[in-house]
């Protein structure tokens, strides 16, 4: 048997599906004939394989967001031992500036994560997260700390993040990768839970820097681990007989940054930067908030900030799962406007039970906040090819209203308006977002989708022949008429 013959033989044509986004262009709604610059692409398997890189993809989750959520115990340490000459919303700078980068570095890493450069990425970030924490237990003065925190950190956990969540994508359809792109980000919530509790027994038993070594070296061994089990995967993977040529055409030109950057993206864009100006607040802030108005000593702020973080587990879980059934932006839309109602609530709570109820109803809604973002962007953007890229994108946007949101909230909060002052702003921003993501994507969706169907239902629906009853029926009104 000839190359070419045992090459074709090796071709089943039944592992292999078009592309969904290229079955709505012109006529080809319904699959049978294939428009041009068609693609093929593996069907993709959920096995062991997939699963081992969502496996990878929560212990990277678990070391970056983990940490970045658990910086309100970092904080209340802080304001209260090394740097409690500082304002509070000076101190929150290194939390947001690490945040920030972990946004704002995506916007390189999401396309060399197109480009296959995954392994090396997971390897440098993972190198520079172990460094940034190291270097914190030896930091004793501002500059040192926001240095080592803030900014090497802060870029570790950037080059990882975005290609950790795109990694999904690719083993799993877009009807299938919520759910086990919710497990994967509940790495976050479960190291939103580990660190706080962790950091507290450490601080009284070991103190401050070893806690931090700790801290690293956890990170080393689980990132170390995602490093070994990563396997990035390919489109053209194993596909012999197609149109590899032209799909690498239509890559690199997609791949440019002005038909990335369009006006929908730009709008969806903007909408997550204003969502990551108060999304974290209640995370920086809920410590001081026990302490300074409710009474009640550090270790129980703590403790409400690891309950926090878990409760953002349920909700990540339960509303990816959700939006696999329904619109992701329709769900998205839902959580944000429950958002607002608990952030304007906020500053009424003057008990224990209260705090507890609103940890617990703000991280469930929370963790699908931050989560289906990434659904809604396949959502709204169905080509792979392109998806770490446009994700990068609308990370970098979320990175600069995380910078910018914590302080503007401790900068209120050092005024006379106090928390009543951060619950009014942000409730407030977060309903004028609800009603940007009804009017720009939600309502665009259904009316989109409304006359899809009567085109389908229209194109669908076979032409009869009329009866002889109907014909001279036909007639008679023609005479009439």
């Amino acid at each position: 048997m000839s190359q070419n013959q045992a090459s074709k033989s090796r071709f089943n044509p039944s592992r292999y599906v078009r592309y969904p986004s290229m079955l709505r262009r012109r006529g080809s709604q319904t699959g049978e004939r294939s428009p041009p610059h068609s693609f093929i692409y593996p069907i993709t398997d959920a096995g062991w394989k997939a699963w081992t890189q969502v496996l990878a993809s929560f212990c990277i989750c678990f070391c970056t967001v983990g940490v970045s959520n658990s910086f309100g115990v970092f904080q209340s340490y802080y304001q209260s031992n090394l740097l409690d000459s500082y304002w509070p919303s000076t101190i929150s700078w290194i939390g947001t500036t690490q945040g920030f980068l972990l946004d704002v570095v995506s916007f390189v890493s999401g396309p060399l994560y197109d480009k296959g450069y995954v392994r090396y990425l997971f390897c440098v970030g993972g190198a520079l997260n172990v460094i940034g924490l190291l270097s914190t237990s030896f930091a004793t003065q501002y500059a040192t700390v926001f240095l080592s925190f803030g900014i090497a950190l802060g870029t570790g956990c950037g080059i990882l993040y975005v290609p950790a969540l795109t990694l999904i994508s690719s083993y799993f359809d877009e009807d299938q990768a919520a759910v086990p792109l919710a497990v994967a980000m509940t790495g976050s919530s479960i190291g939103g839970i580990v660190y706080p509790i962790l950091f507290r027994t450490l601080i009284e038993s070991i103190g401050f820097s070893w806690a931090c070594r700790v801290f690293a070296s956890i990170n080393g061994g689980l990132l170390l681990l995602a490093c070994l089990i990563v396997k990035p995967k390919r489109n053209d993977e194993d596909v012999a007989g197609v149109e590899v040529e032209e799909k690498k055409t239509l890559a690199s030109h997609l791949s440019t940054w002005r038909d990335l950057f369009d006006k929908k993206l730009l709008i969806f864009s903007i909408c997550t930067l204003l969502l990551n100006v108060g999304i974290d607040v209640p995370f920086y802030y809920v410590p001081s908030f026990v302490r300074e108005q409710l009474k009640q000593p550090p270790d129980v702020g703590d403790s409400l900030l690891a309950g926090l973080n878990g409760a953002t587990l349920i909700g990540r879980l339960f509303l990816n799962w959700l939006s696999g059934s329904l619109n992701p932006l329709l769900v998205w839309q839902f959580t944000i406007l429950v958002t607002a109602v608990l952030l304007w609530l906020w500053f009424t709570i003057d008990n224990m039970s209260g705090i507890v109820v609103f940890v617990i109803c703000y991280g469930f809604v929370n963790g699908g906040l931050i989560s289906l973002i990434t659904p809604c962007v396949r959502q709204l953007y169905p080509d792979r090819e392109t998806l770490g890229a446009r994700i990068g994108i609308v990370e970098g946007f979320q990175g600069v209203g995380f910078l910018v949101g914590p302080p503007i909230a401790g900068a209120i909060m050092a005024t006379s308006a106090g928390y009543l002052g951060v619950s009014i702003f942000d409730g407030t921003l977060y309903f004028v977002l609800f009603l940007l993501v009804g009017a720009f994507f939600t309502r665009k969706q259904f009316r989109n989708r409304s006359r899809r169907d009567v085109e389908y239902s229209a194109k669908d629906t076979p032409l009869r022949p009329m009866s002889q009853e109907g014909e001279e029926e036909g007639a008679r009104w023609r005479r009439s008429v």
